[in-house]
């Protein structure tokens, strides 16, 4: 039995139906990037490129906005030297606005010539893969190449790496060598000679003679201490018996001030009293002077009754006739 051969038509058209699925996915997985332009710009580093690859992207303090697109070696007879340019191209959606819509390749070129900078990081220690990092660096100086590419520049700055080569290239390394043996060597010589043995020895002397002075001193000290800490104890007790002799001695004084004050008020009163009693409108004193002057009268005629009994004493049987009153 014959196997029926299978038809070229349906075979043709079954490959060019699986063609036009692979290009209409391609398409609508590129469109973006067929509709939109991203910018390009290149880039000359001044060291080497090791660890850089295309694909490596592009970050802006860990943002990522674009992706390296080619590294080639361009050499420039003019002038004999030899330079890499890095092309890297950038997401425009990556950089957006909240007020109005930029351009991203203008946006940059701006930010250019206010600092921003292209410099070399390390992304994966052990693949020593990198990344290329934009940042503002305006205390670097800016080196450009000027070359007659069609794309704009940025500027770029040695890495980190690069920076600590440079310096230990500066370096005078050969000099700090040959300063470094000599100092080995003094201070083999200076480890081996048999005067830092009689050096350690008069010093370990030293230091035994310094623990039997200390030991000494700390005898002494002891009972020095304990006096101490007695006469202290002693000034203290002192000082809290003299507080309350002091506290007694205060509130006499208190006191005695109280009654001398009190006998002060009450003198006063009593010079106030007699003030008032011998004052010349006194009632007090007018009664007494009446009195002293009844009692005058009464005396004078005491005595002159006294002076006619003398002179009669039988006035006292007769009494005393009118013609002897005369």
């Amino acid at each position: 039995m014959l196997k029926k051969q299978p038809s070229k038509i349906a075979t043709g058209l079954f490959v060019l139906g699986a063609v036009a699925l692979v290009v209409i996915g391609f398409s609508i997985l590129s469109s973006v990037r067929i509709f939109t332009k991203h910018p390009v710009f290149v880039m000359y580093f001044e060291g080497s490129v090791k660890g850089l690859s295309v694909g490596a992207p592009v970050v802006f303090r860990g943002v990522k906005i674009g992706t390296v697109t080619d590294i080639s070696l361009r050499f420039e007879p003019d002038s004999a030297s030899v330079h890499i340019p890095v092309l890297v191209e950038l997401d425009p959606g990556s950089i957006t606005s909240p007020k109005k819509k930029i351009n991203p390749g203008k946006y940059i070129e701006t930010l250019t010539t206010q600092g921003l900078k292209a410099q070399l990081k390390l992304q994966n220690l052990i693949t020593g893969q990198l990344i290329i990092e934009l940042d503002f660096h305006p205390e670097k100086p800016v080196k450009l190449v000027n070359s007659d590419t069609r794309y704009p520049e940025i500027p770029t700055i040695a890495s980190s790496l690069e920076e600590f080569t440079n310096t230990l290239v500066q370096l005078p390394l050969d000099e700090l060598i040959t300063k470094l043996l000599s100092a080995v060597e003094g201070i083999d010589h200076a480890v081996n000679s048999p005067e830092l043995g009689e050096s350690l020895k008069t010093m370990n002397q030293t230091i035994k003679d310094l623990q039997q002075l200390i030991k000494g001193i700390e005898e002494k000290i002891d009972p020095l201490a304990s006096g101490i800490q007695i006469t202290v104890s002693d000034a203290q007790k002192f000082v809290r018996n003299f507080d309350k002799q002091i506290s007694t001695l205060q509130s006499d004084i208190d006191l005695a001030a109280k009654a001398a004050h009190d006998a002060m008020l009450q003198a006063e009163k009593t010079f106030g009293s007699i003030e008032n009693i011998t004052s010349g409108d006194s009632a007090l004193i007018y009664q007494l002077t009446r009195t002293l002057e009844e009692l005058s009268a009464a005396a004078r005629s005491i005595r002159a009754w006294t002076d006619y009994l003398e002179r009669h004493p039988e006035a006292l049987i007769r009494g005393k006739s009118g013609s002897e009153g005369r």
